[in-house]
């Protein structure tokens, strides 16, 4: 049986072997970035633990801390008609804690997260009040069709 969609993402997945907090399957992870990216892209989401993220943290950011994801946008790189997007570091042991307190189901979490992500690797930002109601909206609205609440209402 042959396939007649062309895929168009390509997603490089990447878990350090010491995490022991809850991960999403590939393919759940693969939808969240497709209800995102409509072009033909590839993007590396790297899980690390918080020893990781902490120092990439402090080599990229200058932050001596630890922090649930980083982006690393990449600008007009294109690899056989792919465009490369980026680099997402994620902590599963910070979404965990964050997910816990604000009473927030880890998978919901989890795409909010990498959606989130996802849209700084295309080039939003939330710096000013305009800019972060226009990335809160967008961030809503594709949680909500993939079936998950407003990821900024806290129950």
């Amino acid at each position: 049986m042959k396939k007649n969609h062309i895929q168009k993402i390509k997603l490089n997945l990447q878990i350090n072997n010491n995490i022991k907090y809850f991960i999403p399957k590939k393919k759940k992870i693969f939808q969240w970035i497709q209800s995102v990216l409509q072009q033909k892209s590839e993007i590396t989401i790297r899980i690390v633990n918080i020893i990781e993220i902490k120092k990439i943290n402090f080599l990229y950011r200058k932050k001596n801390k630890p922090t649930n994801i980083l982006s690393f946008q990449y600008t007009n790189i294109y690899i056989k008609n792919f465009l490369l997007i980026g680099d997402l570091i994620i902590c599963p042991k910070i979404l965990q804690y964050e997910a816990h307190v604000q009473n927030k189901f880890i998978e919901a979490h989890w795409a909010h997260i990498i959606i989130h992500g996802i849209l700084h690797l295309m080039g939003y930002k939330h710096n000013n009040t305009k800019e972060k109601m226009i990335m809160e909206h967008i961030e809503i609205n594709i949680m909500k069709k993939l079936g998950y609440k407003n990821p900024y209402i806290f129950e």
